[in-house]
């Protein structure tokens, strides 16, 4: 299926106790149509992750997915956190966050897609936590190099409610709702599967 904007969409790879990260998962399904990575959750390979997406794919939309194994419901984080990002990533290495300062917030408007996917049967909420591990330090490095166009979301863990498929049909309609509010062109075809699943009764 063609798509016209160019969207990047991140999942992580295990770590600690997660060996199969949802994130990944949820993303899998999308490979078909966007550029999807999967960095490893480490502070130096998410930096140059970042640089590689921002230099050198210069996406029109990021979206960063990460795992939440206490949450029961898809978070969409409004805000990065400032650290300190002291808990060891993969490598056992800590994050140097001297040049890190302050939240910053994402500047997509998040309220209504939140609202219309709540609408359309998806447990979803908006969230102002992302944690201080690399899913906020990640969020963080991204919303430092263009806040319109990057979004954070956190997915539990793949249970019988949160099936790929769910993981992967909730971003999709996320990725086409902001693809919209960004004013990108999309195909007629993902329109109409977008208004199909959003009006259903």
């Amino acid at each position: 299926m063609p798509f016209g904007p160019k969207v990047v969409v991140t999942g992580f790879g295990p770590f600690g106790g997660v060996l199969l990260n949802s994130s990944t998962i949820a993303v899998q399904t999308l490979r078909n149509r966007w550029r999807s990575m999967e960095p490893e959750v480490s502070y130096r390979n998410v930096d140059v992750v970042v640089s590689e997406i921002w230099n050198i794919i210069k996406p029109d939309l990021v979206i960063h997915v990460g795992v939440d194994a206490t949450s029961s419901t898809i978070k969409l984080e409004t805000q990065s956190g400032s650290g300190p990002y002291v808990l060891e990533d993969v490598c056992g290495l800590t994050c140097d966050f001297e040049d890190l300062r302050g939240h910053i917030c994402t500047t997509l408007s998040l309220s209504e897609p939140c609202a219309l996917l709540q609408s359309a049967g998806y447990s979803c909420c908006l969230s102002t936590n992302p944690g201080r591990f690399l899913c906020s330090y990640i969020y963080h490095r991204s919303l430092e190099r263009d806040p319109n166009r990057t979004l954070f979301v956190h997915v539990p863990t793949i249970s019988e409610i949160f099936t790929p498929d769910y993981l992967g049909d909730f971003l999709l309609l996320l990725i086409i709702s902001l693809c919209k509010q960004c004013g990108l062109q999309i195909t007629q075809s993902l329109e109409d599967y977008f208004r199909k699943q959003t009006t259903r009764t």
